[in-house]
């Protein structure tokens, strides 16, 4: 890719240098042009003022006529001034000695004519008609004009052969550039077929770690999946005996026992089942999650379960991780905190705090009262097991934290995570 890279970049310059050389050149051959076409214009008009004088004067001395004199005097006039302007845009073209010769001889042969027609014309006026036309027929006047028009014609030729060499110059310039953008179209073609190659094998690096990642991911949830059940399965012994002792506090017949044994236990499957998450459906809604966990603690009267906040569906690779910090908060009050004593109470509210137009969180709050005192249990005196390992692991895969604090009307636990940008609220 580097090579390539340097290659088109060194083109380019090259490529950049070459169109700037040509483009002075083609302005220099252009303006060189244009000068000396102007000078030799200039001296295109001497030559018509000259033979417009000669053809007025041809014409007085043939006929005596004094109106034949109005064009040579016309072209006399103008004779002077366009001297001076061809001297100046020979200068300007062309600042060449020969040119300065040629145009002072020029200058002398046509001063000379007009001189030679000046003189036939007063020998004309003067009644000398015969000796005036006998210096026309001498062939002055004709020598004079020749010698006038070959100066001309070498320093137009001279002038065609600097503009055909200049513009030679410019032809060579742009034929060099012809190769250059043949390399130029090469190289921008390797770099394209280089960039594509790259970035296939960036987007095949990314997807390799894209997957990577959800295989990490997908590794640790397993992980996580796998100690709980460990974990679940040993305290499910203790939340069932939970249930049965609680259960068998009410007074009634043994077959009313039994039945809200098994009621419970049952709830106690649906709770499991609902903190697992599902892939039948894109949405969980919070409150069935916390509502199925801790339905085998509750009590006809929802009196010690008390589950309030706002309906919201979240998705549901949210539900496993809060359903497993709930069940495992719930199993830790069934069996050290308020879900152990018969007027003990568990309230678990949640809302949503933030500003609607920045990242919102949902602040989801535990508080036990009317449990025994906390002082000796294992989470009251610090003893983090794997249960508070995991409930941390679970609020990290939520986005957020958990916060434990126990005072002594009960435990309290913060949990706080990002609301979802695909989250719902009905």
């Amino acid at each position: 890719m580097m090579p390539v890279f340097l290659a088109l970049t060194a083109t380019l310059l090259a490529l950049g240098f070459v169109i700037g050389r040509t483009i002075i050149a083609q302005q220099s051959a252009r303006a060189q042009a244009v000068a000396e076409s102007d000078a030799l214009l200039a001296l295109s008009g001497l030559i018509a003022a000259l033979r417009d004088a000669e053809i007025g004067q041809r014409g007085y001395l043939l006929t005596g006529n004094p109106t034949y004199l109005a064009p040579y005097l016309e072209a006399r006039r103008k004779f002077e001034p366009s001297l001076v302007t061809a001297r100046r845009l020979i200068v300007n073209a062309r600042d060449d000695p020969r040119d300065m010769e040629r145009l002072d001889r020029i200058a002398t042969v046509a001063r000379a004519k007009v001189t030679e027609m000046d003189r036939t014309i007063a020998l004309s006026r003067a009644g000398l008609q015969d000796q005036a036309l006998a210096l026309v027929r001498s062939d002055i006047g004709k020598l004079q004009m020749d010698a006038i028009r070959a100066d001309i014609a070498a320093m137009s030729a001279e002038r065609a052969q600097g503009r055909r060499i200049a513009f030679a110059r410019v032809a060579q310039l742009e034929n060099r550039m012809l190769p250059m953008i043949v390399v130029l179209g090469a190289a921008i073609l390797a770099l394209v077929v280089a960039g594509f190659r790259t970035e296939r094998s960036r987007a095949r690096g990314a997807a390799a770690a894209e997957q990577a990642g959800r295989l990490r991911e997908a590794n640790d949830r397993a992980e996580l999946l796998a100690r709980e059940l460990n974990h679940r399965v040993k305290n499910l012994f203790a939340v069932v005996l939970s249930i049965v002792t609680l259960s068998a506090r009410k007074q009634g017949q043994t077959a009313e026992i039994v039945e809200d044994i098994r009621a419970r236990i049952h709830a106690l499957s649906r709770a499991h089942a609902a903190s697992q998450g599902g892939a039948e459906h894109e949405r969980v809604r919070l409150g069935e999650i916390v509502g199925q966990t801790m339905e085998p603690y509750a009590d006809a009267h929802g009196l010690r379960v008390r589950v309030e906040g706002p309906a919201i569906d979240l998705p549901v690779r949210m539900a496993t991780p809060l359903g497993l910090i709930v069940h495992e908060l719930a199993t830790n009050a069934a069996k050290y905190g308020a879900l152990s004593a018969a007027d003990g109470r568990v309230t678990i509210t949640w809302r949503i705090a933030g500003d609607p137009s920045e990242n919102q969180e949902i602040h989801l709050d535990w508080i036990e009262t009317g449990g025994p005192p906390l002082t000796g249990q294992p989470q009251a005196n610090g003893n983090a097991g794997f249960g508070s390992r995991m409930t941390s692991l679970a609020a990290i895969q939520l986005g957020g934290t958990i916060e434990r604090d126990w005072p002594a009307t009960g435990a309290v636990v913060r949990l706080r995570f990002t609301l979802p940008r695909e989250a719902k609220m009905p």
